[in-house]
């Protein structure tokens, strides 16, 4: 059984892995929940080492999501993304549900509240990290969510649900 030991995760036997590892974390001021998802049994070397070195850069990485978000908000034409998860809450909630204040920004004010909840590792998968943001589960269960590849670098914002 050969052991290997990740961060935030510790030992894995990676000739027998299970479906999914979770814990919590605190991370950048936040607590979030990091998830390990295969959907092998085994992982190769290669693979072992890329998913290592990205939890040795985790924070950094979740540093460089919330760039993605204020990339995502100043670019008028996305579609599916922080624009539309900001207008969805205001129209449904308002401004007062949201704890916002009428002389600023709103919008600056939603960018300064969403915060991370959930990241989800898929080292098998083309989608190699998941990051769920929120203004708070208590508040939605609508979550932005941006994708990225092994190195970090965005493939896509989306919201869910």
């Amino acid at each position: 059984m050969p052991q290997f030991t990740l961060p935030y995760f510790g030992s894995i036997d990676t000739a027998a892995l299970e479906e999914n590892y979770d814990t919590e974390i605190r991370i950048a001021g936040y607590d979030i929940i990091l998830d390990l998802n295969f959907s092998a049994k085994s992982i190769a070397p290669s693979s072992l080492s890329v998913l290592n070195k990205y939890l040795d850069n985790l924070e950094d990485h979740l540093l460089k999501t919330r760039e993605f978000i204020s990339e995502n908000y100043a670019d008028e034409d996305a579609a599916d993304g922080v624009r539309f998860y900001f207008k969805f809450h205001k129209e449904e909630a308002g401004i007062e549900e949201l704890g916002l204040n009428e002389t600023d920004d709103q919008d600056e004010q939603l960018l300064n509240k969403i915060h991370p909840v959930r990241i989800g590792l898929y080292p098998d998968s083309h989608q190699f990290a998941v990051y769920d943001y929120t203004f708070g589960e208590a508040f939605t269960n609508y979550v932005l969510v941006i994708n990225t590849d092994e190195d970090g670098d965005l493939t896509y914002i989306t919201v869910e649900s």
